[in-house]
């Protein structure tokens, strides 16, 4: 036995100390789970046993190893004695490397899914294997089509068809093929059918097929498969290789630039990246592509940039990947910046880099405004101080802001790219940048068009002048310009920039820019400067109008509210032979709307629907029909009719038409009538129904809240709902609380608002002007009355100083805007673009303060303002103001003069169609206002519903100087006013019915004041309310000890007052005593007074036979004596 020991261990040791045979070492070492556990225990993951040996797999860029025509393996480890048979055999096919390495480890791993060797747990590869299920339809559809034909057919067929999702079924009748050498096209056919799938699953056979293509025969498409296909095995040196190789024939942007710099980029291999982005511009250079030029491009960056940086926006976390490349830029600076080659390639890269990142940060489905915010302040931060280029950064992300509908909307929040602008702008202007394209400065100019702001505007266009001189401007921003500017009624600005495109651009003029000319004046309500416009286009520029220039010039007459020359307008449009279309129609559908002539506007519906006129589905048409039932008196109909446009909403027949301003209508209605519950029934209705809210939706509810003498809530509506709904602010909103603080004698609380209003940059409306006027004029009345100054020549030096400033403002541009009024009364138009009505203000102040001289002063001024002769007379509140002053000074012809000038404009005012078309015949005048055909012809009267109180005030004025001037015929003339009045349908305000009744009466005319009484007072008379020694009751001013409630007492109602009952007693008392004394039996009126007046007026006699006698002072001064 020792003998035998002694032989092995002697035949053991030569074995043992025998050399090798000389082979190839292996890469890889094994791993120390080998000698420290047994052949069961190995548990190694499937990358560890990897070749490293330069193949498919490999990242060595330089070593070309990997093409060598054979497949090598290692020849065993060391002690190998001491593995497990098939333990080294998986060892042994692991060592394997070559060309085909990595196809045999696959087939290997996937043996039918079982375990092939105990000592390593099955993982799947990076290329994931086809579903069973998908390679067995691909077999069955291979052996139907091998019934009918050869496999070659098959597949030259099925490429031939390009059928989408039958790749799989490709490769098996590739495989099937009998042809063992098939064309060069025909491989290169199947590569590009194979490559229009997912490469984790084709990768190995994109390569296969590739390696058969003879290089002078590779395609463009050939390459890029390949290329995708490296980056799909994530080998990305083989894939810069082939790039490479492909770009001395191919554009790279063809051969898969784009793939290869999505994988650097995402691995964060910054110098392979700008390798071979440099290597791109190499390229471009050799083919004289300027890539310089694509950095100007802004919001068209990706139709140049996107064939070389497209993919890269699809990598994860890629904020987090900018912030390695500024680190990688950061760390790097004096290489990348060693050359004039590395400083180009740098700025490049960064240009059509870094606005995929910023692009997905902006694009985000829930966007956090605040972390937009720093990241792009901090990114143009770092950018500054890494001495990268901004310029075409800050083009791009202004560009991509205002293409986002969330930045072209109102906000309150700041602003990011206006931001964004202002710091680029100052760069520029420190000459540390290029300067922003007209492109860039044309969208921010159309950006804040949309919101009217001119300031901003007018900087973009001095920013214009700044940085493109000598030529600043081109077609594209003078077109812009002039329809913002033409937009606000500026014809000086609209002029400057027409001059300078008939100058510069003369081929550029059309009708369309010349109808601009012709809008500009029809926003100021200018209609001599508006014809003048429309001749010219016919006089100068030898053009026919279209019908675009008609409707301007019918718009001009419809903001003028002129319905005679809206009419013969109308038809002269009709008359040139020109189609008429909604914008035609929509301006006289206004008229109609505005006068509440509902027959008028169905009239002009059906002939708009007989010329093929599409107003069913326009949204202004549907409002109109609206709005004329609401001044035609007809609440019931108009909701009727918004709820038949709210059922057309939700079924999409109105596309994407929006119905709030229907709602906004019918809330602001139920507002001014002061019924405040209506209003927020409206407003519930509009968020049950979804209908959006908008800044007049508010104001409409503010309205009705100071209405109803609310001011603090609609204070609050302004304060703090409306910022927090991120609604706009408008000069509307101010003017309604300042209004309404005043009305209830809160001046405190006006001046909070209007401080808080001058705080605030708004755009001045007429509204805004005139309680600005009111309120200063208010504090300067308060302040005179505190200083105890009892000389009414005392000058308002604040209101006149703000008056003059108004003056000098461009009025003609502050009644373009679009905001509504928040005044009650309808007034005409002041066509002559001279504020008026702004010294009617300060005239009714003077008045009130006695200011006789100063306040005929003022209206001095304001008559001298020079009116053409085409032009319409002042505005009633104007005229009616000044009455009250003459009123008051005694002047009654003055008086006269102003009341026929008042009584012209309002006829005007009210006319309707029917009254144009067919002229009512004149009205016979009689003294009685008794006579039941003046109730008849009133009823009967076809002017506008709406404006038939637009005489009232200064109808009062003139009534009261008629009865103050104590002649018969003065009363006689009252009488026939008042009949005057009532027959054209006019209304006579309770106020004035009162008056004269009691006029009559104190004048002896007790009949006529009684029958007055009778017919037009005691129908609504409530009746006296119970008095009781210990209940205390609270009277409405003007209706004492009568059965009233503050809500009963509406701006329409005709009742009589308590004074007027008072005075009709005294007058009754007297026609008693006379009767008791044997006088006052008039054989005419067939009998006693008495008995006259209790056939005619019983409910009046009876009301003042039932008063309850109170001793109060009323009664002392007119019935202490009967």
């Amino acid at each position: 036995m020792l003998e035998r020991a002694s032989t092995c261990l002697e035949s053991g040791g030569r074995q043992l100390l025998r050399a090798p045979k000389p082979c190839l070492r292996t890469r890889r070492m094994l791993h120390s789970s080998f000698w420290h556990h047994g052949a069961s225990d190995l548990a190694l993951p499937s990358w560890w046993a990897a070749s490293t040996v330069p193949d498919h797999a490999t990242d060595d860029v330089d070593d070309l190893g990997w093409r060598r025509p054979t497949t090598r393996s290692y020849e065993g480890p060391l002690l190998e004695f001491l593995y497990p048979e098939k333990t080294l055999a998986f060892i042994r096919r692991l060592s394997t490397y070559g060309p085909d390495a990595v196809e045999i480890r696959r087939r290997g791993m996937l043996g039918a899914g079982a375990r092939q060797y105990s000592t390593s747990q099955w993982q799947p590869s990076s290329e994931e294997p086809v579903d069973d299920l998908e390679t067995m339809q691909a077999k069955e559809e291979m052996e139907e089509l091998l019934l009918q034909s050869t496999p070659d057919e098959a597949l030259r067929k099925l490429l031939w068809s390009s059928q989408p999702g039958k790749q799989e079924l490709a490769w098996q009748l590739y495989s099937a093929s009998v042809d063992t050498s098939p064309s060069t096209a025909f491989i290169c056919d199947l590569l590009d059918y194979l490559g229009n799938t997912d490469f984790s699953r084709t990768a190995n056979r994109v390569l296969q097929l590739f390696d058969r293509i003879p290089p002078e025969n590779r395609r463009s498409s050939s390459y890029r498969m390949a290329v995708n296909a490296y980056v799909a095995l994530k080998t990305i040196g083989p894939a810069i290789q082939l790039l490479e190789e492909a770009s001395e024939r191919f554009d790279p942007t063809r051969t898969g630039i784009d793939a290869v710099l999505k994988k650097t980029i995402e691995d964060d291999q910054w110098d392979l990246s700008i390798r071979v982005f440099k290597g791109f511009l190499r390229w471009a250079e050799r083919n004289n592509v300027n890539v310089q030029e694509w950095t100007g491009y802004g919001k068209r960056h990706w139709g140049k940039w996107g064939p070389v940086f497209g993919e890269a926006q699809d990598v994860l976390e890629p904020v987090e990947h900018l912030r390695n490349f500024l680190s990688y830029v950061h760390q790097f600076h004096h290489e990348l910046n060693s050359s004039e080659e590395n400083i180009k390639t740098l700025q490049l890269f960064v240009c059509g880099y870094l606005p995929g990142v910023m692009w997905e940060v902006v694009n985000t489905p829930v966007p956090d405004e605040d972390y937009i915010y720093d990241f792009f302040t901090g990114l143009f931060k770092d950018l500054q101080a890494l001495n990268l280029p901004v310029g075409p950064l800050y083009e791009f992300i202004i560009h991509a802001f205002l293409d986002i509908p969330r930045y072209q909307q109102y906000t309150r929040e700041r602003k990011i790219f206006l931001d964004l602008y202002t710091t680029w702008r100052q760069h520029c202007l420190d000459g540390h940048s290029n300067p922003p394209s007209r492109s860039l400065l044309r969208t921010l100019i159309i950006q804040h068009a949309r919101h009217s702001s001119y300031d901003q505007v007018d900087a973009l266009v001095e920013d214009l002048k700044t940085f493109h001189a000598p030529e600043p401007f081109n077609v594209a921003v003078l077109y812009s310009l002039i329809r913002f500017y033409a937009r606000g009624g500026l014809v000086d600005r609209v002029d400057e920039f027409f001059e300078i495109l008939r100058m510069q651009f003369p081929s550029a003029i059309d009708l369309r820019i010349l109808s601009a000319l012709t809008y500009a004046y029809a926003r100021r309500i200018d209609v001599p400067g508006a014809i003048g416009q429309f001749k010219r286009i016919t006089d100068e520029f030898n053009l026919v109008p279209d019908m675009a220039c008609w409707n301007v010039l019918l718009l001009a007459f419809t903001r003028a509210d002129d319905l005679d020359g809206a009419l013969e307008c109308f038809n002269n449009c009709l008359e040139s032979g020109a189609k008429p279309d909604v914008f035609t129609f929509g301006p006289m559908l206004d008229l109609c709307a505005a006068r509440g002539d509902v027959e008028a506007f169905e009239a002009l519906f059906s002939r708009a629907k007989q010329l093929d006129v599409p107003l069913e589905t326009d949204r202004r048409a549907r409002s109109g029909y609206v709005q004329a039932f609401l001044n035609a008196g007809d609440i019931d109909g108009a909701e009727q009719v918004a709820l038949g446009i709210l059922r057309s909403w939700k079924a999409g027949t109105l596309g994407d038409v929006e119905i709030t301003h229907v709602w906004n209508m019918l809330i602001t209605h139920h507002a001014l009538a002061g019924e405040l519950a209506d209003s927020r029934r409206l407003y519930q209705e509009m968020k049950d129904n979804d209908i959006p809210l908008d800044s007049w939706t508010y104001g409409a509810l503010m309205r009705a809240f100071i209405e109803t003498r609310q001011t603090n809530a609609a204070f609050k509506i302004l304060k703090a709902t409306m910022p927090n709904e991120n609604m706009r602010v408008y000069a509307f909103h101010y003017a309604i609380c300042i209004s309404g603080f005043l009305r209830e004698g809160q001046p405190d609380r006006a001046k909070a608002v209007y401080n808080r209003m001058k705080n605030v940059r708004l755009h001045q409306t007429p509204s805004l002007r005139q309680m600005g006027l009111l309120f200063t004029g208010t504090r300067e009345l308060m302040k005179l009355k505190a200083e105890k100054v009892n000389d009414p020549k005392a000058r308002l030096v604040r209101v006149e100083e703000e008056l003059r400033q108004s003056l000098m403002s461009d009025y003609g541009h502050e009644i373009a805007n679009d905001e509504p009024s928040h005044n009650r009364y309808i007034d005409s138009p002041e066509l002559n673009n001279v504020p008026q009505g702004y010294f009617s203000v300060l005239i009714l102040l003077y008045t009130t303060r006695g200011a006789l001289d100063i306040a005929k002063e003022l209206f001095e001024k304001a008559s001298k303002v020079p009116v053409d002769k085409q032009n319409y007379s002042a505005p009633i509140i104007l005229l009616s103001a000044i009455m009250e002053t003459h009123y008051k000074a005694g002047e009654h012809d003055d008086i006269e003069r102003c009341w026929q000038l008042v009584y012209r404009e309002a006829s005007r005012l009210v006319k309707t169609f029917s009254q144009v078309i067919h002229p009512a015949p004149p009205t016979p005048e009689f003294d009685s206002v008794t006579d039941p055909t003046v109730l008849e012809r009133f009823n009967a009267s076809r002017i506008a519903m709406n404006r038939r109180q637009v005489l009232y005030r200064a109808s009062r004025v003139y009534v009261r100087s008629l009865m103050k001037q104590d002649t018969p015929e003065a009363l006689r003339q009252a009488q026939r006013t008042i009949n005057s009045l009532l027959s054209n349908g006019f209304i006579v305000d309770n106020l004035t019915w009162n008056e004269l009744i009691q006029h009559l009466a104190t004048r002896s005319r007790v009949v006529d004041a009684f029958s007055a009484c009778e017919m037009y007072l005691m129908p609504q008379f409530p009746g006296w309310a119970f008095l009781h020694p210990q209940l205390i009751r609270k009277f409405r001013p003007g209706y004492s000890f009568m059965e009233l409630r503050h809500f009963d007492v509406k701006r329409g109602s005709v009742l009589p007052r308590y004074k007027t009952m008072v005075v009709l007693a005294a007058a009754f008392a007297k026609v008693r005593r006379d009767e008791s004394n044997g006088v006052g039996f008039n054989p005419d009126m067939g009998g006693w007074v008495r008995e006259v007046l209790e056939q005619v007026a019983p409910d009046t006699v009876r009301a003042i036979e039932t008063m309850p006698r109170t001793g109060d002072a009323l009664q002392k001064m007119y019935l202490d004596d009967m």
